[in-house]
């Protein structure tokens, strides 16, 4: 239950993640429009946080690197163990906690909204996911996922909104299989969309190519959650929307690369990449060459 001396706090507002965590951030999410999570990357001093619950489910991810001693007290109750080595703990929201640790520590945080993890088995599960408290454990995918997460923010997040929801909505995906007090009964399997859906969803991609596409963008179109949509147009397409919007802008260059009178820069931004740099790359991923090779 919450203390309600305790103050809730929303680790989505930056001012507010630093009444827990006072060191800024290194590497941070606030900037990339993700809905339903945020990612945070810290070098932080030994602290005692305040006592706090978080509107948001947390993670917290530890740098391979670092070794320590916590100490978390979590709804009345107080454990100490040993940290560190890329392992993970999982903080439910609205829970009262805090956390002390005794040296400088490098780590990430992932906060992720209550209605991610709902939506993600609305379709199995019509009430809310509750997660049970981890702490130090060792999860590979968690951990991929997290620096994937990184990894786009620190290359400039070429790959736009709807590649950091994907990876947010595969870490919700993550944590109702294996951590919710109440997991679904079966796997939900999609069956496709229908066609005028897919159709619908395609046309839409392929009018707004150059926009910062959201998944949620996409999912409003079909009336469905955006895991559900998700799996659903993989079932159709054969890969995930994601890598479906990248094809299509691909596809979109190689026209006006046949055209000659174009250069490459405005062929970039006018087929939806960040720059000449970021086309190269998923030119070169897809078709085995660079855009000026397939020009000439």
């Amino acid at each position: 239950m919450v203390n309600h001396a305790t103050s809730t706090l929303d680790f989505t507002n930056q001012q507010e993640a630093a009444r827990v965590l006072p060191q800024t951030p290194l590497v941070a999410s606030y900037h990339t429009g993700w809905q339903g999570l945020t990612f945070t990357h810290y070098c932080h001093p030994p602290h005692k946080t305040v006592e706090h619950c978080l509107l948001q489910h947390s993670l917290v991810i530890t740098d391979p690197k670092s070794c320590f001693q916590a100490e978390r007290h979590l709804d009345g109750k107080f454990k100490q163990y040993a940290h560190g080595n890329g392992r993970v703990d999982v903080i439910p929201a609205f829970l009262s906690h805090w956390t002390n640790w005794d040296r400088e520590v490098e780590f990430s945080t992932i906060a992720i909204c209550p209605t991610l993890l709902n939506q993600t088995t609305q379709e199995l599960m019509p009430r809310e996911i509750e997660l049970i408290p981890q702490f130090a454990i060792d999860d590979p995918v968690i951990q991929q996922l997290a620096l994937a997460l990184k990894l786009e923010i620190q290359t400039g997040c070429m790959s736009g909104r709807l590649y950091g929801e994907l990876l947010g909505t595969a870490l919700a995906a993550r944590l109702v299989q294996n951590y919710a007090v109440s997991k679904p009964a079966f796997e939900f399997k999609a069956n496709g969309l229908p066609q005028s859906q897919l159709e619908r969803v395609i046309d839409y991609m392929k009018a707004n190519l150059t926009q910062d596409l959201s998944i949620l963008d996409l999912a409003t179109l079909t009336g469905m959650s955006a895991s559900h949509f998700s799996r659903s147009f993989k079932q159709s397409v054969g890969i995930a929307p994601y890598q479906y919007l990248m094809q299509q802008r691909v596809e979109r260059a190689k026209q006006l690369l046949e055209k000659q009178s174009i250069a490459i820069s405005t062929i970039a931004l006018d087929c939806g990449f960040a720059n000449q740099t970021h086309l190269t790359k998923v030119f070169r991923q897809m078709t085995g060459m660079t855009p000026k090779a397939y020009q000439k």
